[in-house]
């Protein structure tokens, strides 16, 4: 009875692959994010699967990420919207959202302007951005939190020096003076 190894070989290795690259081999239970590790709420053996999961990250792990995303220092001043919002895409948490906010200009006012949210993970908050600016010099004007639970800021105007949040329904959400150029 002097049976092929060969064929037993292949067979063995090929379910060997299949397992580890089902059971684990490209699975993570973590994810990186601003150089650290955070624990997601099960293993997962892709980047889809994740971030279509809405309870994907480990509770435990919530207030941390809002820490780490509201500590986060950003450049104050950028040569172009573009180089602003590659800045944002390192600071949005993988697999959350990151928008641009409607606007209305004051007419008198010539200067670019444009405002960016970035989803807090799971804790109905977004950290918003606004960028002003002309000729390769641009500032941010204005970072915060807010709620997007009771009061998500849907438009915002610059209006005689002044930005005016607003929600759904256009009510004022927040004012912030600007100061002189």
């Amino acid at each position: 009875m002097n049976r092929p190894f060969w064929p037993f070989l292949i067979i063995a290795l090929i379910a060997f692959l299949f397992l580890v690259r089902h059971r684990g081999g490209d699975s993570s239970d973590t994810i990186e994010y601003r150089g650290e590790q955070f624990k997601m709420s099960k293993t997962y053996t892709s980047y889809e699967d994740y971030k279509d999961d809405q309870d994907n990250l480990d509770t435990n792990e919530l207030e941390r990420i809002e820490k780490v995303m509201v500590e986060a220092s950003l450049p104050s001043s950028y040569t172009s919207p573009e180089e602003f919002v590659h800045t944002l895409l390192r600071l949005k948490f993988p697999g959350y959202g990151l928008g641009g906010i409607e606007h209305e200009q004051d007419t008198n006012d010539t200067s670019t302007i444009e405002a960016w949210s970035a989803e807090i993970p799971q804790r109905d908050k977004e950290r918003y951005f606004v960028l002003r600016g002309n000729s390769g010099h641009f500032i941010v004007v204005d970072d915060f939190v807010s709620s997007t639970a009771t009061n998500a800021i849907r438009e915002f105007k610059l209006l005689n020096g002044k930005l005016v949040y607003y929600d759904r329904q256009k009510r004022i959400v927040r004012e912030k003076e600007l100061s002189a150029k």
